[in-house]
C-alpha cells in the first residue's frame, strides 16, 4: 500500500492506515513524506515517516524528494524506513536507482553516462528499445515523454526547433540525428568549457 502523510496538515493519518493496513494483511507500505493537500510543492517531511514506521512491524518504505545517493542516506536516516523508493527523480535518469544501490554496496555506479556522447547513447538506446518493444508507430508517442524528459533534465540549450522535432517527428533516423545533434553541441560546449 501506498500513501501520504496524510490529507492535510491536521489529518496526519498515515500511521492508524499503516496500521489498519497491516492488520489487514498488508505485508508492506510505503509513504511518501508529503500530504495530499501538498502535491509536490514544498520539500518531504523524511522525520514525519517515522510515526509511521514506529506504528508498524511491516517494512515501511520512504518516499519523495530521493534523487541522489546522498538523499537515500539521508531519508533512511531521518525516516528510520527500511527501503527507499524513488520516483520523479527517474524522468530523464533512469540509472537513479542504480546508482543509489551501488553507493549503498560502495560499489561503482554502473550504466551512468558519464560524457555527453554516452548520454546520447544512452538516450538512442532507450528510444530504439521503446520502438522494438512497441512497434514504431506507438513506439514513437510512448517515448516523447521520456525523450522530452531528456531533454529538460540534460540539453542546455537545446532550441525550440530542435525540442519540437524530437518530439513531434514520426520519422525515427530524424529523432535519433536531431539527439545525436543536440548532445554533440552539449560535448563541443564542455570541451570549450574545460579549454578555457
Amino acid at each position: 500500500v501506498k500513501m501520504r502523510l496524510g490529507w492535510d496538515e491536521s489529518a496526519l493519518n498515515a500511521p492508524l492506515l499503516a496500521r489498519r493496513a497491516e492488520q489487514a494483511g498488508v505485508q508492506m507500505v510505503t509513504v511518501h513524506g508529503r500530504t495530499r493537500c501538498q502535491f509536490y510543492q514544498g520539500k518531504a517531511d523524511w522525520r514525519a515517516i517515522a510515526r509511521t514506521k514506529q506504528a508498524v512491524s511491516i517494512p515501511v518504505v520512504a518516499n519523495g524528494d530521493v534523487g541522489s545517493p546522498a538523499e537515500a542516506a539521508m531519508i533512511l536516516d531521518q525516516s528510520g524506513a527500511d527501503a527507499v523508493m524513488i520516483g520523479r527523480a527517474h524522468y530523464g535518469a533512469p540509472w537513479t536507482a542504480g546508482s543509489i544501490a551501488a553507493a549503498a554496496a560502495k560499489d561503482a555506479a554502473p550504466g551512468v553516462p558519464e560524457s555527453p556522447q554516452a548520454l546520447a547513447d544512452y538516450i538512442v538506446a532507450h528510444y530504439e528499445d521503446m520502438l522494438t518493444l512497441y512497434g514504431i508507430e506507438s513506439g514513437v508517442r510512448q517515448a516523447r515523454k521520456h525523450l522530452g524528459w531528456y531533454l529538460d533534465r540534460h540539453a542546455v540549450g537545446v532550441v525550440d526547433e530542435q525540442r519540437k522535432a524530437i518530439l513531434t517527428s514520426f520519422e525515427p533516423v530524424r529523432v535519433v540525428a536531431a539527439l545525436r545533434e543536440v548532445f554533440s553541441r552539449a560535448a563541443e560546449a564542455m570541451n570549450l568549457r574545460s579549454a578555457a
